[in-house]
């Protein structure tokens, strides 16, 4: 009986600390401006559309020394994919909010990396200027 009753909490407690969960980054020194880490996935919105944004993605790719192998561009959304030279596989999703924002997804690696895909926003951010 006790068998039962454990088992379910210690899965949970166990997925809890493997999976990684939520948390906000934040981007300037005073916090205004945050972006989201949910599920090794760095989301952000940038003020731009997605034709510069990609244009910047793929820019930021080079200067990380990363080696783009697939880019798909459509009017309203894009899609990066590139490598680490540690075999890493890097996904960027960009996608138009509105005329004005865009929402950008990185995913680095296939449980995520916060600070490589920090580094890979600052980078194309960096670019957008």
């Amino acid at each position: 009986m006790k068998i039962r009753i454990l088992f379910p909490a210690l899965l949970a407690t166990t997925a809890a600390l493997v999976l990684p969960g939520c948390s906000t980054v934040n981007l300037d020194a005073t916090g205004d401006t945050q972006a989201v880490y949910e599920l090794g996935q760095f989301q952000m919105v940038v003020n731009t559309t997605a034709p510069v944004t990609f244009n910047a993605t793929q820019k930021a790719f080079k200067d990380l020394d990363l080696y783009q192998t697939k880019a798909t561009l459509n009017t309203y959304d894009a899609h990066l994919e590139a490598r680490a030279r540690n075999d890493q596989k890097v996904t960027v999703d960009i996608a138009e909010v509105n005329s004005r924002q865009t929402l950008l997804k990185i995913r680095w690696g296939t449980t995520g990396s916060k600070a490589n895909s920090r580094a890979l926003y600052d980078a194309i951010e960096h670019n957008l200027r």
